[in-house]
């Protein structure tokens, strides 16, 4: 993936293209492929809005689980 690559969601036909760079890539329904945003080939597919970029998503960060109380002994 080249720096300038950006995530998009392709929803048209199963499709192979081989753009400028020399890449070969498959484009299928519903799929997400990242490729360059400056490419032609790549602009008019968005401009027909069979190309969708896809938002980057953040690391996901774990949440810091509850701390227990320990139980007290009950005065009876």
């Amino acid at each position: 993936m080249a720096k300038t690559d950006t995530n998009y969601r392709y929803s048209g036909p199963l499709t192979g293209v081989t753009l400028d760079d020399g890449r070969e890539v498959m484009l299928h329904p519903g799929g997400e492929i990242s490729l360059p945003a400056n490419n032609h080939y790549v602009k008019a597919l968005v401009a027909q809005r069979l190309l969708t970029e896809v938002p980057k998503q953040s690391p996901v960060q774990e949440v810091p689980k509850p701390q227990t109380k320990k139980e007290e002994p009950s005065a009876s």
